[in-house]
């Protein structure tokens, strides 16, 4: 921050109205830095090699309250005056700040003589320019607190020092009219202090903003309210343009009056773009967001219909499912009905008709003489073939609907053919039943069995087997069947998709009784195959 400047080669009109601001105005940074809550002073380096050449060229109110001094007892004194300072930490770093151009943080120190109040000072040194140094302290009242004051006195040099580099610093006459100019504020304009002090600072403004008369309505506002903020597009020298945080304050003298403006300047160019950017990015964000909900509620409208008409499918799947399945249980009561009719014409119809063959051929076979050797020969030969269809009709009989499954019951049916199959096939086959007899439906018995039956002709072709093990108990609500043989096991998963119709059909038998069959491949071979039954029909089975 520099000192108030002269204008030097500016125009001579520019020259008269700079003279006549300083002398109503008087600017000072006593004037900027009056309002501080903590203590400023302004040193000047008179001697660059002398220390005690520091001359104190500004004092705020602020300083002299906690030094308990005035202000008149303190500027214009240089360190040579307080031979007691001279022994502290703050004259080094002093030098050391106009040097480097660098803050310094003097942290605490205990001082006091005749003109200054014994107590502990917290201190932060800044350069200014030209030789001006700024010192900033605060008194801590005792020590406990003296860590907490420390850090908040940082903060607020820091901000403060952050204010000096970064803003451009001025003053203005109550008209207007610039008479005082700092480093920042030729930095971000781009006018020297003698191009530009003595002018109006509407020159800062865009033509328009200029013609509508805004410059004097924010110094207007800030005379009435002692200060104002605003924001806006600003020109420089070269006719750019930059986004500006202006803070306008009134100064007024001791009596009130309006001695001028301090006019504080930041370039928030990139904050502003920064801003621009994200509220446009924002708009196509939104126009997105609106966009893609509505290609949301579309396609949501069409999933739902999707879905409406899928739900439909299945409903209809499930219609169509149950009616297949209450159509399959149809076919095999009517199935099983037909076979047990078969069964019972065979049996009865061609059984008795092979008997009345055989009492006629025994008839004929009598009355042939012995002479007639040809034709008893014949006789015998008949006899034999009867025999043989009748003991095939009895099987073809028995295969169609065993007699024992409706004579003597499940038990029985389960173990004849057992022994059938083994006397068939060779395969040993031996099946547990429960001692006590089993109450059962026709539906069920007829299940079991057809699923039994069906088991063991999978054995026969393709098991490869030698032994086959089966077991039929009661467990609890439920009915076990289990067979096991010692074959060459088989692919589950080939079940599972349903390949083998013989598999379908046992797994249609178990899902119309509400059952469930499952067939796992054992680890070493073979297959187990395990049909589980409620006690109970769930529905009839038979249905339209």
């Amino acid at each position: 921050m520099t000192t108030r400047q002269t204008c030097g080669a500016g125009a001579s009109a520019r020259k008269s109205a700079f003279e006549h601001a300083a002398e109503t105005a008087q600017p000072s940074y006593s004037d900027i830095f009056k309002g501080l809550p903590w203590g400023v002073l302004i040193l000047r380096l008179e001697n660059p090699r002398d220390v005690k050449t520091f001359r104190i060229m500004e004092v705020n109110p602020a300083a002299a309250l906690l030094t308990g001094a005035t202000i008149e007892d303190l500027r214009g004194r240089t360190l040579a005056d307080f031979p007691k300072l001279l022994t502290t930490s703050i004259c080094e770093p002093c030098l050391e700040a106009i040097a480097t151009g660098e803050p310094r943080n003097l942290g605490k120190i205990t001082y006091g003589d005749e003109r200054i109040r014994e107590g502990i000072y917290s201190l932060e040194v800044f350069p200014l320019s030209d030789g001006f140094t700024g010192v900033i302290f605060e008194s801590v009242k005792d020590r406990r607190g003296a860590e907490g004051n420390l850090r908040e006195s940082e903060e607020r040099f820091r901000f403060f020092l952050q204010g000096v580099q970064e803003y451009g610093i001025f003053q203005l006459d109550p008209q207007g009219h610039v008479v005082s100019w700092n480093s920042g504020a030729e930095r971000l304009k781009g006018y020297g202090a003698e191009e530009i002090l003595g002018r109006h600072f509407s020159t800062f403004y865009l033509p328009e903003d200029a013609q509508s008369g805004k410059p004097e309505r924010i110094l207007q506002e800030a005379a009435a309210r002692g200060q104002t903020e605003d924001e806006g597009w600003r020109i420089r020298k070269d006719g750019s343009r930059f986004w500006a945080n202006v803070v306008v304050t009134a100064l007024r003298s001791s009596e009130g009056k309006l001695r001028g403006f301090a006019k504080i300047t930041r370039d928030m160019t990139e904050r502003h773009g920064r801003e621009e950017s994200l509220a446009r990015a924002k708009q196509m964000l939104e126009l997105r967001m609106e966009q893609r909900a509505e290609i949301l509620a579309r396609v949501n409208e069409e999933l739902r219909a999707e879905i409406a008409e899928r739900q439909r499918a299945e409903l209809q799947l499930r219609e169509s499912l149950a009616q297949l399945r209450a159509l399959a249980a149809r076919l095999q009561s009517v199935r099983e009905e037909e076979r047990a009719s078969i069964a019972r014409e065979i049996h009865d119809e061609l059984g008795q008709a092979c008997t009345a063959i055989k009492i006629d051929l025994a008839l004929i076979g009598r009355k042939a003489t012995k002479k007639q050797v040809r034709l008893q020969a014949k006789v015998a030969s008949a006899m034999e073939l009867v025999d043989q269809m009748i003991v095939t009709l009895r099987r073809i009989a028995s295969e169609l609907r065993p007699r024992t499954l409706d004579d003597l019951g499940l038990t029985a049916a389960l173990e004849w053919q057992a022994q059938e199959f083994q006397s068939r096939t060779g395969i040993h086959c031996h099946v547990d039943v429960p001692r006590e007899p089993l109450v059962l439906d026709n539906e069920r018995a007829t299940a079991i069995f057809r699923i039994f039956q069906e088991s063991l002709t999978n054995v026969a072709r393709h098991a490869q087997a030698a032994r086959v093990e089966a077991r039929l108990e009661s467990a609890g609500d439920h009915l076990l069947l289990e067979v096991k043989d010692s074959g060459i096991g088989f692919d589950a998963e080939e079940a599972k998709e349903g390949k083998s119709l013989g598999i379908v059909g046992m797994r249609e038998r178990a899902l119309l009784l509400d059952g469930e069959l499952v067939i796992k491949r054992g680890l070493v071979g073979g297959t187990t195959l395990t049909l589980r039954i409620p006690l109970s029909l769930p529905i009839p089975l038979e249905q339209n």
